[in-house]
């Protein structure tokens, strides 16, 4: 058997390069203003209230403003500022300007993957998979939700130390004061904190004896300020052990978004380890071992919580450009001030959509995390009274001034709380009669699927008073509650 050492054909393609690389960010922009699935996640409604709440108090909570079930309890709305912004964009141009602004997130971190690929001279068909394969990735976790921020702040923030890297310095002084906006935008400011170590130490192992002294230096003084800057939020040193803590929780098992990636049907995290497996066996190409490392722990995370996929799927095409494009030469020949009119045509494309998007509001309608016949058939005095409810409608509640039993909060509630919470949606009677003893619940409101209904539909007591599609909501009778809770 023989082994070729030829290097790898270069690959043709009919279409500049800056055409295939605005592809995928016009498609992730169009999926987030036209798609319903964008507000697929009760989260949103409580992020937006947050911010509401934050501005019309003119502080930041450091406890529980919104349940009725942990009143006073330790709750750091870490994300305050994406949530300020949301109430702002929102004011203006309601939920039309959330989806607008979602999607030009997704966008902008697409955009500076694909002009990395581009700079480094990926091209063509090539660079096209690469930018569908990181949107599918993505795709699932396309919500109006603080992350979004964080994903566009992981591209810039590795673009950036990349660029530093091919400059042979230590990053600007300038981007450590990116942290004070992420920090206070979206927990995963920590991992943008721990990419600084592995491109630190693949400069100092690379620079020559003499010079190592001066590389630590630099690159030590720009981690300092970046870790300072990152306790410039209002819970100091706290938001760097919240993301631990969430981490560690039991119950993220019970949550899709955080369960292991699931292989019984064919998706894109498959696909893409296929690539990965093999790539190499096709064509040369070479990783150095720092970024592999970083691209191994990428794999394991994106493994071991699906919810860690969209940010294998940014940060690992923005390692793997200059190998690809090595392993894929393009013969496409760059034109500077072709590119300039293409990616303005883009740009131009993009406000056109979100200008069709904000002249046409979006009305919010029943879904499976917004059951809004459901809550507006209760009365307004039982709306006023303790209500089981299940958590992916906790969001809703809040945003319509109802305090929840439980939300999208899970932090704050502990994994003892949820358990218990799960016990009762389950049916269990001992632990939802001792819930009812220790909350008083007036009323409920449920999937259909819930088999605590079934259990509430036989309980003496309890009356059926809304059904729908998407939410059962029970109440108690005034002479029953009376005679419990004298």
């Amino acid at each position: 058997m023989t082994v070729s050492t030829a290097l790898p054909a270069s690959t043709s393609q009919s279409l500049p390069g800056p055409v295939y690389a605005a592809i995928a960010p016009l498609m992730a922009l169009a999926m987030a203003l036209a798609s319903p699935a964008v507000f697929n996640d009760a989260d949103s409604f409580w992020h937006l209230a947050a911010g509401q709440w934050i501005v019309a108090h003119g502080a930041v909570p450091t406890t529980d403003v919104f349940s009725f079930s942990a009143p006073r309890e330790v709750w750091h709305a870490h994300e305050w500022l994406t949530e300020i912004l949301f109430a702002g964009v929102f004011r203006l141009f309601g939920w039309s300007g959330l989806a607008a602004l979602s999607g030009l997130a997704v966008a902008g971190a697409l955009t500076l993957v694909a002009r990395r690929a581009l700079r480094h001279g990926l091209s063509g068909l090539p660079l096209l998979a690469v930018m569908l394969l990181s949107l599918s990735l993505i795709a699932p976790s396309l919500l109006v939700r603080p992350h979004l921020f964080g994903l566009l702040l992981l591209a810039f923030w590795t673009d950036r130390l990349l660029a530093a890297r091919e400059a042979d310095t230590a990053p600007p002084l300038w981007l450590a004061a990116i942290m004070l906006l992420w920090v206070n935008m979206h927990a995963s400011f920590l991992l943008g904190l721990a990419l600084i170590g592995p491109f630190a130490l693949e400069a100092l192992i690379e620079a020559p004896s003499e010079r190592r002294f001066k590389v630590f230096r630099d690159w030590a003084l720009f981690g300092a300020l970046a870790v300072l800057a990152g306790l410039a939020n209002p819970q100091g040193f706290h938001a760097f052990v919240y993301p631990v803590y969430v981490m560690n929780m039991k119950m993220l098992a019970s949550i899709i978004e955080w369960r292991p990636t699931d292989f019984s049907q064919t998706g894109p995290m498959e696909i893409a380890l296929l690539a990965l497996i093999g790539l190499p066996m096709l064509r040369p190409v070479r990783v150095e071992p720092m970024r592999l490392l970083i691209l191994l722990g990428l794999v394991h995370m994106a493994l071991h919580q699906g919810r860690q996929q969209m940010v294998f799927a940014i940060v690992a095409p923005l390692l793997l450009a200059a190998p690809l494009a090595q392993a894929f030469v393009s013969r496409d020949e760059t034109s500077p001030g072709r590119d300039r009119k293409i990616w303005a045509g883009a740009l131009a494309l993009a406000a056109l959509m979100v200008g069709a998007r904000l002249s046409l509001p979006i009305q919010r309608v029943d879904g499976p995390t917004a059951p809004l016949s459901a809550l507006a058939a209760v009365p307004q005095d039982l709306r006023d009274k303790p209500v089981l409810n299940e958590l992916g409608f906790g969001g809703l509640l809040i945003y319509q001034g109802v305090k929840p039993f439980i939300d999208g909060r899970t932090d704050m509630y502990g994994d003892p709380f949820w358990f218990r919470y799960e016990r009762m949606l389950a049916g269990d009677a001992a632990t939802f009669e001792a819930g009812l003893e220790k909350y008083g619940f007036r009323w409920t409101l449920l999937p259909p699927d819930a088999p605590l209904n079934k259990v509430l539909a036989t309980r003496p007591g309890w009356r059926r008073i809304y059904s729908d599609a998407f939410a059962v909501a029970y109440a108690k009778d005034e002479a029953e509650s009376s005679v419990t809770h004298r």
